[in-house]
């Protein structure tokens, strides 16, 4: 059975998303812009978020209890789980879930401690609200494996269609000093991840923070365990190209000096 399952997630891997497996779902629908090449407007007042997102705050003493009341009021994002996905669920662990709030949209794996968090989708300009591990506090970070909610997107691709009316965009950043995430704003079909302050440590985005698409929940909803085993066998699947890429790059590099020692000349 678990040679089944194994087998089984193998074929499906290609749905877990790595900051080095960018899977080409999405490439069709978008149009790679080189940054460096687009100018950036003079006046903020044409951008046309499909949200409001509060002031960008400087560094000072209100921004924390304004932080921690759009939290406190944050609404989940994501449609309610249909109940027989719990109640018909052959996991007596899920089946004694009862919320979504429980359930969560996604999780993540810290590259740090390997710790398992839970990942929950809100409304509103901070979509993960704080991203940091639940067992060493490190934020996540671009070596983190996360499910499909939180999807690694490249920091050339600037492009994408335009959420329908009344819909949030469905990206975002992650400060890499507090791990508060930042939902991105857009201009026409140009996403916008710059000159943002940190609402949560007061730290500037030059535009490299790491990016993310906020895709489906529905593969972890429908199997939580099955999620994080793909996640598992991903993390040990790119481990092991590391590691051959390092071998035969010493073993070319010995074969070459063993080559340079027995033709000197």
């Amino acid at each position: 059975m678990a040679h089944n399952l194994a087998l089984a997630l193998t074929q499906r891997k290609d749905s877990v998303f790595h900051s080095r497996r960018i899977s080409g779902l999405f490439i069709p629908n978008l149009t790679e812009v080189n940054e460096k090449g687009l100018k950036r407007q003079a006046s903020n007042s044409s951008r046309l978020s499909v949200i409001l997102s509060p002031a960008r705050h400087s560094k000072d003493g209100s921004r924390d209890e304004s932080l921690q009341d759009t939290f406190d009021n944050a609404i989940p994002a994501e449609a309610p789980t249909d109940p027989s996905l719990i109640l018909e669920n052959k996991y007596p662990a899920i089946r004694s879930l009862r919320t979504d709030e429980d359930i969560g949209d996604g999780l993540w794996l810290c590259c740090h401690c390997r710790h398992e968090n839970t990942i929950r989708h809100y409304r509103g300009p901070h979509p993960f609200q704080y991203l940091r591990c639940g067992r060493c506090d490190r934020g996540m970070c671009t070596d983190c494996y996360s499910s499909e909610v939180l999807t690694p997107w490249p920091m050339g691709m600037i492009s994408a269609p335009r959420p329908a009316p009344g819909r949030e965009v469905r990206y975002c950043h992650v400060c890499t000093n507090c791990g508060l995430s930042h939902r991105a704003e857009m201009e026409r079909t140009t996403l916008d991840f710059y000159g943002i302050t940190c609402s949560g440590c007061g730290t500037s985005s030059y535009g490299d923070w790491p990016r993310y698409h906020i895709g489906t929940v529905e593969p972890y909803r429908r199997d939580p365990n099955v999620s994080f085993v793909k996640l598992v066998m991903v993390k040990a699947e790119d481990a092991a190209r590391i590691k051959f890429r390092y071998e035969l790059g010493a073993l070319e590099t010995n074969m070459g000096a063993e080559l340079s020692i027995t033709n000197p000349g």
